[in-house]
Formats: C-alpha cells, sequence, structure tokens
C-alpha cells in the first residue's frame, strides 16, 4: 500500500482518483486540517486528523500495520511532518521510499524568510506585515514568539524525501541552489488529460467581446496585485476596460485588502469573482479573456496560465518569475510586464496567428497521465 499524506486541499480529490486509476486498492489517505465542508468521494480509505492530536502516533502506526505500507507520499508539508517521518523511518513502518509531491509554498517561503528570494514588491500593502509576509524579519518575529519557521521546516524534512515530484524542473534546481538534499527529481503534475479521453485539439479562436483585464488568479500575497493596479491605473484610456480579479479563493485578509484597492483605483470599472465556480463555467471565464497579467516573482498559478495561453489569452508576467523565461524557451509568445506594458495599445488583444501559435505550442506541450503515471513508484 501507498500512505499519502495531506493537507486538505484542492487536489487532494484529483490525487486519489489518480493514484487508484494507476495503482487500484493500494491507497490510504491521511488528511491533515481537514475542512468539514469538503466532502471526498471514493473507495480509497481516508483518514482524517488534528496534527497536534496526542495520539497520532499510535494512529499511524495502526494504518501502517493494517495496510502494510510500503511508500509514503506526502502532499506537501507542515510543521510537524518531520516528526512523522522520524517515527516512520525509526520505526520501520514502511518500506520503500518516500515521495515529495511539491505544492510550492514549502521552498518559496523559506527562501523568503532567509532573506534568498523577494516574494513582494516594497510597496505592498503587506510587506512590512511580518505575520504574513515571508521575510528576514517575518523570521525573526515568529522566533520570539515561539512559531515554527518555514526554513527551519524545510531543513528538517528534506533528509526523508527521496524524490522531489513536480512538472517544473527549475524549482527543483532552486531547491539544490540553496539546500543540501539526495531526493531526485520525478515528473508530477495534479491536473492533466487522460490519453483515452482526450480529443485532438481543435485550434479555434475563442470570442473574446469583452473589455477585460485579469489581474492574477486568487486572494494571493505574492500576487502584488498594487504593483499592478499602480500601472493600470496610470495608463491614459484604461476607463475603457474591466479590470478583474479572481478572488474566490486565498486568504480572506488579503481578499478583503485587494477589493479595497481595487475600488480604490478603479472605481466601477473594478469586479472580482468572489465565489467559486464550476470548473467548466470557469474555464469559459478564462476562455474569454483577451488580457491577463500575473504579478507574482514565482512559479504559481501555472494550470490558469495554461488555459490561458492555450485559448489565445495575450499574457503578462514579471521578468522575475521563472515562468516568464519557462515559456519563452518554449515557443510560447509572451510578454514582460516591465517592459512592454506602456500604454493602452499593449492592452490589445494578440493577432489571430498569435493565437493560433499559443494554441499549437500548447497541444504540442501536452503530457498525459499516461506519460508518467505508470512508473511513479518505479
Amino acid at each position: 500500500m501507498n500512505l499519502h499524506i495531506c493537507l486538505d486541499g484542492n487536489f487532494i480529490q484529483q490525487a486519489m482518483s489518480v493514484f487508484e486509476h494507476f495503482f487500484p486498492d493500494e491507497n490510504v489517505f491521511i488528511i491533515f486540517n481537514f475542512r468539514e465542508r469538503r466532502n471526498y468521494k471514493g473507495d480509497v480509505p481516508v483518514y482524517r486528523y488534528d496534527l497536534n492530536d496526542s495520539e497520532l502516533f499510535d494512529k499511524i502506526k495502526q494504518i501502517c500495520s493494517t495496510f502494510a505500507v510500503k511508500n509514503v507520499v506526502t502532499h506537501g508539508f507542515t510543521a510537524n511532518y518531520s516528526r512523522i517521518f522520524q517515527y516512520l523511518r525509526e520505526n520501520n513502518l514502511f518500506s520503500g521510499q518516500v515521495y515529495w509531491i511539491f505544492w510550492g509554498y514549502e521552498l518559496y517561503n523559506a527562501l523568503g524568510e532567509t532573506g534568498k528570494y523577494k516574494l513582494v514588491d516594497e510597496n505592498s500593502p503587506f510587506s512590512k506585515l511580518t505575520y504574513i509576509a515571508p521575510n528576514p524579519l517575518h523570521a525573526l518575529v515568529r522566533k520570539i514568539i515561539g512559531k515554527h519557521l518555514y526554513s527551519e521546516n524545510l531543513e528538517k524534512v528534506l533528509p526523508y524525501f527521496d524524490y522531489f515530484c513536480f512538472w517544473f524542473p527549475h524549482d527543483f534546481e532552486l531547491l539544490h541552489k540553496y539546500y543540501t538534499s539526495h531526493a531526485k527529481f520525478k515528473y508530477f503534475k495534479y491536473i492533466s488529460s487522460y490519453k483515452s479521453e482526450t480529443e485532438k485539439a481543435d485550434l479555434n479562436i475563442s470570442p473574446k467581446n469583452v473589455c477585460r483585464i485579469m489581474v492574477n488568479h486568487q486572494a494571493s500575497l505574492t500576487g502584488n496585485h498594487k504593483t499592478i493596479f499602480q500601472k493600470l491605473s496610470a495608463i491614459s484610456g484604461i476607463d475603457k476596460f474591466e479590470i478583474c480579479t479572481p478572488l474566490s479563493y486565498g486568504s480572506n485578509y488579503i481578499r478583503k485588502n485587494v477589493l479595497r484597492m481595487g475600488k480604490r483605483y478603479f472605481g466601477d470599472k473594478y469586479n472580482a469573482l468572489l465565489n467559486l465556480m464550476p470548473l467548466n463555467e470557469y474555464n469559459n471565464f478564462l476562455d474569454s479573456i483577451p488580457v491577463a497579467i500575473f504579478g507574482t516573482m514565482r512559479q504559481e498559478a501555472a494550470g490558469n496560465i495554461m488555459r490561458l495561453l492555450k485559448s489565445g489569452t495575450k499574457v503578462y508576467f514579471r521578468e522575475k518569475n521563472p515562468l516568464f523565461q519557462y515559456y519563452k524557451e518554449k515557443g510560447f509568445i509572451v510578454f514582460s510586464f516591465e517592459r512592454e506594458l506602456n500604454d493602452i495599445t499593449d492592452l490589445q488583444c494578440l493577432s489571430e496567428e498569435g493565437q493560433l501559435h499559443n494554441m499549437q505550442v500548447a497541444e504540442n506541450m501536452r503530457v498525459f497521465y499516461e506519460d508518467f503515471m505508470p512508473s511513479f513508484f518505479d
């Protein structure tokens, strides 16, 4: 059996489905920080625990004994995970490998906290909020009040990981640039498609009849909404566009502040998505977007970005964001927020030729579950 250790999140249901598809009846899930409103479907054994449960180790031992666990798969990680992995190892509760399915925050927050990677612009209203922004001052404050540090958590768990599982090699290289780890890279992507269920894409241009600019994809600290808002608001003629920010998930605190900023900069031309939409409805929304701007300086929102690119949306990136160079190298027509967004003409749609070009590149880049899942545990 494969023991999956998870933080409750948007991708866990998909993970259950995919792992069961390729390794049927070989998976058991432990979910921490479980949200009562989320009801996971399927026949996979699921255990919901609190990380502070005084009997947690005994419960984990019982699960490992009951299911004869071979491999451990951790979907992200948080404080106390190092103690769990140490307990599993020292008590020989599994015989195989530990697979770290990388989420992103684990590394970027650690690097931001140690001052090795800048995540938040200086003009951000959150940059001085040490309880939110991962930076060296944040680390000092958390240490003084006895809170865990992202950087310390990462250093503690790394020795237990055998594989770093992700689709973006740059983040694996970034990890090894600053940390010592014996983990090997293994390709993995939560959201993909099955070959048997996928037809060849019909490269038709999606109608983009709205004057709308999408800014970021969630209520994220690292989205640097203020930087984007300030530059857009200074462009002559921007009042012809609706400025839309998806805020249906992320931080409640960030959401409130972004809503306030959006109204202040754009008035009635500002709009926000506050409620989760059915996937097909959200994809239709993305397909309608003429221009999208992402303020992050780290890899983030890749699923949204790929959907936008393959529907012909004109996408602007921060130059420091490694995704900018990645998509350029793959052949996409993408744009620099700093250098190429200067006046109202830069907010025009991509030409039909440009849209079709990006659609074809996206089609050529498709990776299916069958390409990587059968060999996941090899």
